[in-house]
């Protein structure tokens, strides 16, 4: 994957605003880009080893917003920088993730490049706003981030090491192919 396949991959999603910017899991962020839509998980079994919980959650109907692009903040450290000053990184406190969050909400993204420093990213919005992400440096192929297509299923896929994949989300690890960009 070249320079130009990464910003053909972004074009389509730069100018839209992000929406439901928020903190997951552990440290995860998540960001929607686009048209929203449903997506409705039916209920399944679980193993019968599973746990109680594990069945609970498998045995209901999950209903979510999704955009047209997802964006998934993974295994990395992150910053939120406005207007020149870092309001929460990755370790920061809960109130002041969300504070941060709340405030790239609704901003347009205008660009994804690589920063200076090797495995590192800075997602730039139209108010001010930064995102970047860098390697939590124990593991070189961490997945960084990710960004899933809604319309196409694929996913494009950052590691600390800077080696990129882009493919079908539901291809198996054995199938994933990691390219220099």
């Amino acid at each position: 994957m070249d320079l130009a396949d990464f910003n053909r991959i972004w074009s389509p999603v730069y100018g839209h605003p992000a929406w439901s910017v928020k903190k997951g899991w552990g440290s995860f962020l998540t960001l929607e880009f686009g048209q929203p839509a449903l997506r409705i998980r039916e209920p399944r079994l679980a193993s019968p080893d599973a746990s109680e919980q594990v069945r609970e959650l498998h045995g209901r109907r999950q209903v979510t917003v999704t955009g047209s692009w997802h964006l998934w903040i993974y295994c990395c450290n992150w910053s939120i920088v406005l207007s020149g000053k870092e309001v929460a990184h990755s370790e920061s406190p809960a109130d002041d993730i969300t504070f941060a969050t709340q405030r790239l909400d609704g901003q347009k993204i205008l660009s994804v490049v690589r920063d200076t420093t090797p495995g590192s990213w800075v997602f730039a919005f139209d108010l001010d706003g930064e995102l970047k992400t860098w390697p939590y440096g124990d593991d070189p192929s961490d997945e960084q981030w990710l960004l899933y297509e809604r319309d196409s299923g694929n996913v494009l896929t950052v590691r600390a090491d800077g080696l990129i994949s882009y493919g079908s989300a539901s291809r198996t690890l054995e199938d994933e192919e990691w390219n220099p960009m």
